[in-house]
């Protein structure tokens, strides 16, 4: 063992497999990376009262597990992700051995704080390893050596000492103290002349082939290169660790940072050698940072040759552990809101650098019960996908050199992470969390070398263009309209019932740069259509608007398929104050938004949604009509073809209403078309020279013009605007498929 090492700790079993008649511990575990853990097929069977040995997959089931931190105890569940089940009928086994009894659970939780997965290293013969009881207590555990291994089975021995090994030990780890890391599983016992003294557990040789033929090697961790001495870092990083740097001040100091910094115990006396240290700078991703960061304050040249060292070889990682712990807390304390601009802030920071959409906005979650969600429809369940989201952000932007290259004097200019991060401090967080994303930039920048003055320019860009998105953010009043029949209701449809006007329930929620903030009351009573529209109007003027001269506020009315061509927009509010006949859709842009279509196809049509919404600004905008798309399949060839944002529609009525619907399923976010049933429509007509993002005020301008001159502007345009940045309340809607 070098003078770094894994701390103790970290050998103990942190995971117990609870049986679910009894509660009582059916084996132990191991954790594997991003909330995964390693047990044996026979434990996950014993916990669900099933034959031990039974081959059959037990289906879609969760286990009750026990996670056991240094400090405190928590239980989690866990579900079933891989299973290999024991095969006992492959070729030469003996009596008492089999193939697979392999499975691997993912919590469905976050982990406690301070648990790792811990390292792994293949097993070998006459390695001292111990075994620790399912129920995780530190002191029931047993000691063996390891006497034969073949890289499919391992025994260990008690020698003359009974090895009170018991089934709550199997799944758990077999751990080697010399190598401190993790070496095999504990799978069964033996009794040798009546006496328990050894027993057989699976390599960790085995487990990665096993894994690796059933597709799910992605989940172990990664090992690294025993021999990195032929890496091209390797000779210049142990010629700095053997220079001046070894005899300057604080460097027993330095080398105790960098271990706790990176988890690492460390040996009480002496210091690492410098073969040692340039192994763990090249093997442990964040080393060389939390190095530089150790450093920079006594010995700033030799910081800088670190950091030149890195730059030359591709080592990827720019954050030190430290660091990139404190922007994750800083990032995940976002509220929803605040989280929904981050995409938006990252894009305009970067804007040339290739950024996935699905890397910026995450996994969807679908849609579920009244309340907020966060700005792309997603739930955010304990903030876990958008942790982990931030998590792989960071990541990726670590790898981008952004504006990055060194200046002509050879200081460093400013990172594209860094500059990413000025962008969210200034147009996505209240002042004291920008303030604390700010102060967060500027230690990072000093370690890295940045001069103050290259990250006071990226510091006034952002300024700028949070300035330029606040004044381009229109407030908005969002409304939930749906049809409830006629006021006259009852059981049976009669002709009078069916003259009586629609009534709907609505539901109204406000945004004016503070997140939406329900606004309406009881949403349950039907309104008919000039109550609506008093409501609506009555909830744009409760509107703050910071700045009289920005945008108008938006009218977004959230409807399902069938209610996509109600004439809102024509709607007139009733009650004493209405002296001018002002229509809903005149004084004020008014969009339809329709969720329901857009979540039919599931993610799929979800992610191309985010990514159109990202080419709005870029993409050609695309016109069907009768002769271009003269069938369905030919509409579903035109809007595929290209992501294109903006699709305009002027087809013969009896097909506008599937074609609208194939669009707006296609996750086109912004969609014109004419409900009077015009061919060759004026509203179509008119908005054809317009920017994407100037048609809600063009539309708005061309139903004023319909009230001055109804002969001459005959059209009724509506227009669906789908905007992947802006928060959604959540809604109840049912399942399209029922």
């Amino acid at each position: 063992m070098g003078w770094f090492h894994a701390h103790g700790s970290s050998s103990r079993p942190a995971v117990s497999i609870l049986a679910k008649a009894d509660g009582r511990p059916a084996g132990a575990g191991v954790l594997l990376p991003r909330r995964h853990l390693l047990t044996c097929a026979h434990v996950v069977n014993s916990a669900l009262g099933k034959d031990m040995l039974a081959p059959d997959h037990p289906g879609p089931i969760a286990i009750s597990v026990r996670l056991h931190a240094p400090e405190h105890t928590v239980e989690a569940d866990a579900e079933l992700a891989v299973w290999i089940p024991p095969r006992t009928d492959d070729g030469g086994l003996g009596a008492f051995e089999w193939n697979g009894d392999l499975a691997v659970l993912r919590l469905t939780g976050a982990l406690p704080t301070a648990v790792e997965p811990p390292r792994w290293h293949p097993m070998a013969e006459r390695q001292l390893v111990r075994a620790w009881h399912g129920s995780g207590e530190p002191g029931v555990f047993a000691d063996a050596e390891v006497s034969e291994c073949d890289g499919r089975f391992g025994y260990f021995d008690g020698a003359e000492r009974t090895l009170d090994i018991e089934p709550a030990y199997s799944g758990g780890p077999l751990w080697s103290n010399e190598e401190s890391a993790v070496v095999g599983l504990v799978t069964a016992k033996l009794r040798v002349r009546g006496t328990l003294r050894r027993a057989w557990g699976i390599p960790w040789q085995r487990v990665t082939r096993e894994l690796d033929d059933a597709g799910a090697g992605h989940l172990l961790p990664r090992q690294p290169a025993e021999d990195i001495r032929d890496h091209p870092a390797y000779g210049e990083l142990v010629a700095l660790l053997d220079g001046p740097l070894a005899l300057s001040e604080g460097w027993t100091r330095c080398c105790r940072t960098v271990a706790r910094q990176c988890g690492l115990g460390h040996r009480a006396d002496g210091l690492p050698s410098a073969d040692e240290f340039a192994h763990l700078l090249l093997t442990r991703a964040r080393a060389l940072p939390a190095l530089v960061e150790a450093v920079r304050g006594t010995a700033g040249p030799v910081a800088d040759d670190l950091l030149a060292v890195g730059r030359r070889h591709g080592l990827p990682k720019l954050l030190s552990p430290g660091e990139h712990e404190r922007l994750l807390v800083q990032l995940r304390a976002l509220s929803a809101t605040a989280a929904a601009g981050v995409p938006g802030a990252v894009r305009a920071a970067l804007p040339l650098a290739a950024l996935p959409t699905a890397l910026l906005t995450g996994e969807d979650g679908g849609h579920g019960c009244d309340g907020a969600v966060d700005g792309h429809g997603r739930h955010d369940v304990n903030g876990g996908q958008r942790d982990e989201r931030f998590e792989a952000l960071i990541a990726h932007l670590e790898g981008l050199h952004g504006d990055s290259s060194p200046a002509d004097d050879g200081a460093m200019a400013v990172p594209g992470l860094l500059r990413a991060v000025e962008f969210v401090a200034a147009g996505c967080c209240p002042a004291d969390q920008g303030a604390a994303l700010r102060r967060w930039n500027a230690a990072v920048a000093r370690r890295l070398g940045v001069h103050d003055a290259a990250l006071m320019d990226r510091r006034h860009d952002a300024g700028q263009w949070a300035r330029s998105a606040s004044r381009g953010a229109a407030p908005r009043v969002v409304a939930k309209l749906d049809p409830c029949g006629p006021a006259s209701g009852g059981g049976t449809t009669t002709a009078a019932a069916r003259e009586e006007p629609e009534r709907y329930r609505l539901r109204l929620w406000c945004d004016d740069g503070d997140g939406l903030r329900q606004v309406s009351d009881d949403s349950e009573r039907p309104r008919g259509a000039e109550e609506v529209a008093q409501e609506i109007f009555a909830a744009v003027g409760s509107l703050r608007r910071p700045d009289p001269s920005g945008p108008r506020p938006v009218i977004e009315l959230i409807v399902d398929r069938d209610a996509l061509e109600v004439p809102v927009d024509r709607w007139k509010a009733a009650g004493p104050g209405a002296v001018l006949p002002i229509r809903l859709g005149t004084p004020y842009p008014l969009v339809v938004n329709c969720p329901e279509l857009r979540e039919l196809n599931g993610g799929t049509m979800l992610d191309q949604w985010r990514e159109r919404w990202t080419r709005l600004d870029a993409e050609e905008p695309l016109h069907i009509d009768d002769t271009t798309a003269p069938d369905p399949e030919a509409v579903c060839g035109l809007v595929m073809e290209r992501l294109t944002a903006r699709v305009t529609i002027d087809v013969a009525a009896h097909r506008r209403t599937g074609v609208v619907q194939m669009c707006l399923a296609a996750g086109v976010p912004v969609v014109l078309w004419d409900r009077s049933g015009e061919p060759e429509s004026p509203a179509v007509r008119h908005a054809a020279g317009m920017s994407a993002r100037e048609l809600p005020e063009a539309v708005r301008i061309y139903r004023t013009k319909t009230m001055q001159r109804p002969e001459e502007y005959t059209g009724r345009p509506v227009l669906a605007w789908a905007d992947a940045g802006r928060a959604l309340p959540r809604l109840d809607l049912a399942d399209p498929t029922e």
